[in-house]
């Protein structure tokens, strides 16, 4: 039995009138060199939705590791960084 997910992805904005609802339950934020850096994924429960960071990545030279750093800005946002891969081992 297939049922409709409680929450879905969507692209653009209602702004600009250019919603595109993504067909998946999952998105991967690829960095320049090619390889998956975030994953989100949106949760069965239908009120979560979980971060991954998957792949070692190079960005303008400086290479960061999968490890995530959670930064709390506001009580709605936060901010998750991909954490410098010399910092994280070191």
């Amino acid at each position: 039995m297939n049922r409709q997910p409680k929450m879905h992805i969507e692209i653009g904005h209602s702004l600009t009138n250019n919603v595109r609802q993504v067909d998946s339950n999952c998105v991967r934020f690829v960095a320049e060199d090619g390889r998956t850096m975030f994953e989100v994924t949106v949760r069965k429960d239908g009120h979560s939705i979980e971060v991954r960071g998957v792949e070692t990545c190079k960005v303008d030279g400086i290479l960061y590791s999968e490890a995530l750093e959670i930064r709390p800005r506001v009580s709605n946002c936060i901010e998750i960084i991909a954490r410098r891969y010399d910092e994280y081992w070191s």
